[in-house]
């Protein structure tokens, strides 16, 4: 069990936090690090799509593409999962490599793969201001998603005459379970913050939430999200938001969070 720091800039404050299951960790790690309590509500689950078909194709047709770019450190968790249960090696891949975020690259990179392209802002529009210049009519594009991604992406690449292929590698479903004990606690005033690392992270608590919602019930509850999107999403859902990070990243959404606060996230080791 991971000790809080007593005396650290997130001390006296309790942390709703809505990642996936398989996520929470570090984020709750991070938050108690900095004297803080997580409070753990996770809203999704992560599983394997019901109909592989079209992925395998793609697998199996991995020399024919000049790109492959993924999104999300799950999309390469489970794209490489489905390789391995395909017998499939790692030098497959022949493309060059883009990915939207450090994370998403770190876990390439552990693949022993290089990646060509990583935006220095984390979203999908960035990526392709920084793919640009790298880019060709005509070239072949692996996205490997999950089923409720944006389609920014695709639709824009495709614009500029590439053949984009979008295989959905893992379906995102929402776990209410939780949902009963959650508002109880939201009722009683005992959560500070809640933190969105994501819009689909949004819609499922609204979703889960909207049985249990009372007038004012959220009014003492700072809401802060990764980034611009996640922060448009939770607008147009009806919740205030209070914190945006400018770094796309649980690092920059904990550092938005302690300069809102009043403290200073920069050097405080998350």
């Amino acid at each position: 069990m991971t000790m809080v720091r007593s005396g650290g800039p997130l001390t006296g404050k309790r942390i709703m936090v809505t990642r996936a299951k398989s996520q929470v960790r570090e984020l709750v790690d991070r938050i108690e690090h900095l004297g803080g309590e997580a409070y753990a509500f996770p809203l999704l689950k992560m599983v394997p799509p019901t109909d592989c078909s079209k992925l395998d194709e793609a697998i199996s047709e991995l020399h024919t593409y000049d790109w492959m770019i993924f999104t999300s450190v799950n999309g390469v968790r489970f794209f490489f999962e489905r390789m391995r249960e395909l017998g499939v090696g790692v030098d497959a891949i022949t493309s060059q490599l883009a990915a939207v975020g450090p994370k998403t690259a770190e876990v390439l990179i552990a693949q022993g793969l290089s990646v060509a392209v990583i935006p220095s802002d984390y979203v999908a529009e960035s990526l392709l201001t920084s793919l640009h210049q790298e880019l060709l009519p005509g070239q072949r594009v692996l996205l490997p998603r999950a089923d409720i991604a944006r389609k920014t992406l695709p639709k824009k690449l495709t614009g500029l005459g590439m053949k984009v292929t979008e295989v959905d590698v893992y379906h995102t479903v929402i776990d209410a379970e939780l949902a009963p004990e959650a508002a109880f606690q939201l009722k009683q005033r005992k959560i500070d913050v809640i933190l969105f690392t994501s819009s689909s992270t949004v819609t499922h608590f609204v979703s889960a939430m909207a049985p249990f919602q009372a007038p004012g019930w959220l009014d003492q509850v700072r809401i802060a999200c990764i980034g611009p999107i996640t922060a448009e999403t939770a607008r147009q859902n009806g919740l205030a938001v209070h914190v945006v990070a400018s770094e796309y990243t649980v690092e920059g959404l904990l550092d938005a969070l302690l300069e809102n606060l009043g403290g200073n996230g920069h050097g405080s080791n998350i």
